[in-house]
This record gives structure tokens, sequence and C-alpha cells, in this order.
């Protein structure tokens, strides 16, 4: 039996595009030309296709899950007939039945892996018809069945049709290659359709990055009519063979071929990655005889417009950007992604961990366990054969929930099934490490499962969810003293941030990106300083969709290095300064807007990400001084002028430069007051919202509620109640003044009152739970004069409980 220090020495393979040589089989896509419906309207879809792309991040319903129906006509070459003929989906979402010629070929259940069906004996070769029916319903016996990301329904990858000689390589067995290499033997199947007995030979050829071959093999097989036989036997040896690692991906490819005397039965081709790896308590991760601390990020893969239904090199674009970031590790959470994510992780250096989707909480039905398993081998078997992919995960935070009714002996069952899993992985692949990711609370009280996998993951959020930053690493501490010899990974730490939100004084919740800043780089100084710790994973690489989230973007987890759109925000560039070996200066600029009144309110922060030794900063071609690199920021206070203030960083041979624009409000004349928040606000039109204070009295408070009628949900979701006035010294004119406000908890005729502006009504006897309900922006509006030297003053009567007040605009 495996454990954590076993060295591991592997030659693992990855499914490409085929054929790289030539190939009797044929393979290729059929992503154009399909219908889809919903039973309502049909619309003419090219796949990969979502039918939740819109309605994931709307505000007013939830997103349907439910049934879908794609349908398209096959005109099949006459070539092809004798050949057998498979379906192959890489992925639906979650439950798919297909059907040829209104015959079922097979039902798959799970929306994460990939399958396929023969329908050989389905088709006419005249018009084909193919129906696939998909269910996103909730199953209590499918996982997930609970969790933090959108559960978009459709077609959501590639479906390709298959062509193979009735001798062939297994096509279904699990949906995988078929083939499955380590550095000793090579094994797999392959299928006699023939209808009479066969003698073949199995040939394996191992080519190297420049296309020479190094090595071969080949071995005879029998096979009975109808029947299938495995091969088993010793891998090619390859001489001297370059090593994979994520700073030197090196890539072998191997094609194995079934011949029958002369003719070339079948082919295909996978790529061959080298590398030895062991991971131990104490010490981490060594690969290749080396340490190498795996520092890394999760991912999600939806996008926005398409949700999950993205394209080939849209995979490949987020592979590519974590690369780019630093990172030498990729979590795919929490569900297994694109094949093509798979190859472009071998091809850029990517240690994978891989998971499947049994998240939050577990069924307990037999039926459950059994899905959950078999996703677990289909998993394996169908990713098998990638270098990139280290640790097989099977759970996440699965004790978070509670099933509400609490099923009898739940937790006796969940043991149970982690240890089944944990059986399975180990027997399907003894070459890898299992992992399974649990969260602070969880671990204090793991009913003995953390134990049982390899490697324990931890998901963490000190100074975000609970306690401050400061007690990340005493924590970690704690752990490693209680667990000695199990090897530790922590697989999530961040913080939700928007780029409009902005504070001098951050603080968890507030989702200002300076909070988030802040949370990183306290965070991963304690990490980096702790070698026991085999990985660290930010949550997550890029906001993604999570439609039970209500907080300042409707529908997103926003705890992203990337924007959902994958624009880089600052902290994306602390993590470059920490782990790229080129040059990094940037200048944190997600602060493009700020406002205020005084003179102290003209100095600002303004801070600089670098892994250069100083960094000097020149504001509007002043220089504000060089300062010392520390924990790759340098920070100063600089005075702004009113407008447009251009900053400069130079570090070297190296610059940044951005663009501030203060907006002075000393003359008093124009008013945003985001009134219930601590925080700034900045909206599309470049309005800086200031943070109140507190100008007549009251108390702020604050929701996490999705706000119908805006889009600026940060607004509204905060609010000061109880205040009795507002007085705004502004000089003497003609204001339009607009008042925002937004019920969050009270029912209606539980919070009415009347506004007075100047001594004029603007509204009497408000009730916005009665008018519009709760988490409803609505605005009032008019036009004042404020003479005499008087300014503005606001004047709010109750006459049941408390009045309220978001947001407040002054203007000449």
């Amino acid at each position: 039996m495996m454990n954590s220090r076993t060295t591991l020495v592997i030659a693992l393979l990855a499914t490409l595009p085929i054929p790289a040589l030539a190939s009797p089989r044929v393979r290729h896509t059929i992503n154009e030309g399909w219908t889809y419906t919903d039973g309502t309207v049909e619309q003419r879809v090219n796949l990969p296709h979502t039918w939740n792309a819109g309605d994931a991040f709307g505000k007013t319903k939830p997103y349907r899950r439910g049934i879908g129906w794609y349908r398209r006509t096959l005109s099949l070459d006459p070539a092809l007939k004798g050949k057998r003929l498979f379906l192959y989906f890489e992925g639906a979402n979650q439950v798919a039945d297909v059907y040829v010629n209104d015959r079922h070929a097979g039902q798959h259940i799970g929306g994460y892996t990939a399958f396929a069906f023969e329908i050989t004996d389905l088709v006419t070769f005249e018009r084909d018809a193919i129906a696939v029916r998909v269910d996103n319903s909730h199953d209590p016996d499918i996982p997930p069945l609970n969790a933090d990301f959108t559960f978009f329904g459709g077609i959501y990858r590639d479906v390709w049709l298959m062509a193979t000689d009735p001798i062939h390589i297994d096509v279904l067995d699990h949906a995988s290659p078929g083939v499955f290499i380590t550095k000793d033997r090579t094994r797999g199947t392959v299928v006699n359709r023939s209808g009479r007995s066969a003698r073949v030979r199995v040939v394996h050829r191992i080519f190297d990055a420049a296309g020479r071959e190094v090595a071969s093999s080949s071995s005879a097989l029998s096979i009975a009519a109808g029947a299938s036989a495995r091969f088993d036997g010793r891998t090619p040896a390859v001489p001297d063979p370059r090593l994979w690692s994520p700073d030197s991906p090196y890539l072998y490819r191997v094609r194995t071929e079934v011949h029958g005397g002369d003719r070339l039965l079948d082919a295909i081709d996978n790529p061959l990655g080298f590398r030895t790896f062991t991971a131990d308590p104490n010490k981490g991760l060594t690969l290749n005889g080396r340490l190498l601390p795996l520092r890394g990020t999760n991912r999600h893969q939806d996008l926005p417009g398409v949700g999950t239904a993205a394209s080939n090199e849209q995979h490949r674009r987020d592979v590519r950007l974590v690369k780019e970031n630093g990172f030498n590790f990729l979590r795919l959470a929490h569900y297994p992604q694109d094949p093509v994510v798979l190859d472009e992780a071998d091809r850029v250096g990517l240690v994978i961990w891989e998971e499947i989707p049994i998240v939050n909480l577990i069924g307990t039905s037999p039926a459950f366990a059994a899905n959950s398993e078999r996703m677990l081998v289909e998993m394996i078997r169908q990713h098998f054969n990638h270098p990139s992919v280290f640790f097989w995960g099977y759970m996440n935070e699965v004790l978070l929930s509670k099933p509400n009714p609490m099923p009898d002996r739940y937790y006796e069952i969940v043991p149970e099934l982690v240890r089944r899993l944990e059986k399975v992985a180990r027997a399907e692949d003894p070459t890898r490490l299992t992992v399974m990711a649990l969260s602070y609370h969880e671990i204090l009280d793991d009913h003995g499962i953390a134990s049982v996998p390899h490697i324990l993951g931890l998901n963490l959020y000190f100074g975000w969810y609970y306690d401050d930053f400061d007690a990340f690493g005493p924590f970690l501490d704690r752990i490693h003293a209680e667990r000695p010899a199990t090897p530790i990974i922590v697989s999530e730490y961040g913080a939700d941030s928007d780029e409009r939100v902005h504070s001098t004084e951050p603080k968890a919740f507030d989702y200002s990106s300076e909070h988030a800043q802040n949370y990183h780089v306290a965070s991963f100084p304690q990490l980096e300083s702790r070698p026991f710790i085999l990985g660290t994973a930010v949550w997550n690489q890029f906001d993604f969709a999570s439609a039970f989230r209500q907080n300042t973007k409707v529908a997103l987890n926003q705890k992203g290095l990337y924007f959902h759109d994958r624009t880089p925000k600052d902290i994306a560039f602390y993590y470059r300064a920490s782990l790229t070996g080129q040059p990094v200066l940037h200048i944190a600029s997600e602060w493009s807007d700020r406002a205020g009144r005084t003179a102290e309110e003209r100095v600002q922060p303004v801070w600089v990400y670098s892994n250069q030794p100083e960094v000097e900063l020149f504001v509007n071609g002043r220089s504000a001084g060089v300062r010392q690199v520390a924990n790759r920021t340098a920070r100063w206070n600089v005075e702004l002028a009113s407008g447009a203030n251009r900053l400069r960083a130079r570090a070297g041979s190296i610059e940044d430069a951005t663009t501030i624009r203060y907006h002075d409000r000393s003359d008093g004349r124009f008013v945003a007051v985001n009134a219930g928040g601590g925080y700034s606000y900045v909206d599309e039109a470049r309005v800086v919202w200031d943070a109140d204070h507190s100008f007549g009295g009251g108390k702020p408070r604050r929701v996490y509620r999705r706000i119908v009628s805006t889009g600026h949900d940060a607004l509204f979701q905060a609010m000061r109640e109880g205040m009795s006035h507002y007085q705004f010294d502004v000089p003497d004119g003609i204001y339009d003044v607009t008042l925002g406000f937004a019920e969050h908890d009270a029912k209606p005729g539980e919070r009415v009152f009347s506004v007075r502006i100047n001594g004029r009504l603007l509204v009497r006897d408000l009730d916005l739970a009665a008018e519009l309900g709760p988490f409803t922006a609505a605005t009032r509006s008019t036009t004042v004069e404020a003479a005499n030297g008087s300014g503005i003053r606001i004047d709010f009567t109750a006459s049941h409980g408390l009045p309220s007040i978001a947001t407040i605009m002054i203007r000449p």
C-alpha cells in the first residue's frame, strides 16, 4: 500500500486530437447545425451550448433547471459503412439520454465526465436523426447536491463522431483512451467486432518532442469473434528520458497501433511525460529529486456570455493565464474539466489536482454512492494518461452542510463513502495520491474522514469568514502538530472584491479591492514560510458563476484574482511579483477615481507591486520618493491635484503608469453619499459615492441580497436608519436632489416615513415594503433652492418604525 512518502515513478499520457499521424480511426466534431428547445421555442444552436448563459445571472427568478432537447440530422459518408460508429460527448449536464432514429442509444449520469455510445446498429446512412435529452434538475441521487457554483444545463462541451475498424482499441471503457501507460507497464483492451476470430499485433512507438522514434515494442494478441482481449506488457524503455516538470514540461508521444497482418486496423496518439515525486509531511513535495513548493490557484470553467459552454481556445487561455501569473499548480474545482484543460496543463507545465463533484454534503442512497463511484472511475480512466495530474480528489467540504431532515446514521454513512471511494481510487490508479478538502470548522470535527486520503486539503479563510489575517499561520502550525504524518495542501484561501468598492479602512465583507489586497499580502507570506505545507491554491483564479450568491455583483463568487471577463485584478500582480522570474512592476490602479472635500483628503494612498528591490514613484512629473519593496509591496501617501493625475513608477529599467482622477468637492456644490456604507463606490459614470460620515445620526446597516431595479447593489445593500435629518452646507443656488431607498426587512406598514427637503414635502408616508416589496431600489427626485446660506436640510419623520436612506445625490 502506498503511503505519502512513496516515490512515484510514472509515465503518464493524455489523449491528443487524433490523428497526429495517419490513422484508420475517423474522429471529427459534429458541433454545428443543432436545434435546441426547452419545450416552448426552438432555436438553432451550435455546440458547445448551455441554456443558462443568461438566466444564471438574473435577479428576479431562479435559473432554469430542467429538460432541454437537442436535435440534428447526421449525413454519414457511405465510406464509413463497415466501420463501428460512436457518438462521443465530452460533457453534458447532468443526465443525458441519446437517441438515434428514435431508438435509445444510452443514458449517462453526471455532468462533468465524458461518455460514448455505439450507434453502428442504429444508423441507416440516409438522414439519421440524433436527439439528446439533457436534464440538469436537482436529483438527490446525483452529485453535486449543493455547491457554491452554478449547475449550467446543456451539451456544453464538444461532441464527436468516431468511426473505427471492427477490430479497434476499446472506445466504451468509460470513454477513456483505451490505453493506460505507466513507466513500467502498458495495458489496454482491443475489441473484435469483425465476426471472426483474429490475431493482431499491438505496437507501441514512442517519439520525442522532435518527432524522432526513440523506443518501440510489439506483442501478439488473439481475440475471439465478438469478444475483447486485454494487452498488458512492459512499456518500451526510453534511454535517458528527459523529465517532465513545471519548469520544463517535456512531452514525448506514444502511438499505439493495432495491426492485422499487413493492415493497420487502429491507431491512437498520446503524450507521455516522465517524472518522479514524493509527498513528505515535513518537507513538502519533491519532484524529480528536487523540492518543489506548489504555488497555485483554483479554476471554475464558466465565462461571461457563454456560461460553461466555453470554446477550446477559451479553456486553453485560462490555463495559460494561470501559468503566466507564476503558478505551477492548479486545482480543478470542483469537477473534472474539459479535456483541453488537461492537454494544456501537460503542455505548459502545471501540476493538477482533479476531483469529482461531491460538494458540501452527500446523498445517503445506494444510487448516490454508485453514481459517485462511477464518476470517480470515469475521471481517473479518462484522464489517467495526463502527466500533469498528481492528485485525485473525491470530496470537498462534505461536512459543511447538514441535510434537512437529517438522515439516520448520516455521520456513519459519510465515512463509509469516503473509505469506499478511497479504495476505488487506489485500485484504479496506485501511482497517484488521493486528496480531499475540508474547511476550518470541519477539520476540528471531521468524524474520522481527514485521515483516509493520502493528502489533506484545507480550505481556510482567516480574515474573511472568521478571525483575522494573523491567525492563519498559527492555525496551520496547530494542525501540523496534531497530524504530523499527514501532508497538507492549503487548497483554498481568498477574499471577495469589487473594483467599484473602495476604502481607506477596509474590512471583511465590505467587498473593497483594498481588503482583498490586504488579505493576500498578509496571508501568502504565512504560507510560503512554512515548508511543511505541500502546496497552496488561491480561491479563485477567476470570478465565477454562483447563482445563490447575492454579493455586490449578482450571482458571482468574487474571490478571483481576475474578474469574470479574465481582466486581472491588482492583486494578481502581487502573485506575479512573488512567483515569476520576470521583472514585475505594477501600480495598483483599480481605485482610479477618488474624491474629497478637505486638504487632508487630497492625500491618498498609492501602492505598487514589484519584485524589484526599490521603486520610485512620480506624480504629475514630480518624484514622490523612493521606497524599499517589502513583501513585494511599496506604499506612498501622495497629494493629488484636482482632475487627472498621472502616476509613473520606475524600478531600474522597467516602468508602469496609470491615471488617478481626483474629484475635488471642496466647493461643496456636489454631493454623492453612500448613506449606509463605510466605503466609497464608483459607478459607471465615474461618480464617486462617498462613505457616509453620519451627517444626521442614525445607524448603518448592511445586507447581502441582490437588489432589483439597479446595477449598483453595493449602494442599496447598505442603508442608514433612524436618522432625523441630513444637513449639507452647499452654496446658495438651485440643486437637483435625488434620494435612493431600498427596503431590507420591514413588512408592509412596519416602516412608514415622510421626507422633507428645506421644509418642502418630497414624499409622504413612504412605505417601500407595500409599494415595491423588499430588496428593490427606488429613487425620489426634486429640485430645491439653497438660499441665505442655509444649505440643504433633509428631514425624516417616521409614523411607523425607523426611517431609512440608501443614497443621496445633490448636484447644481
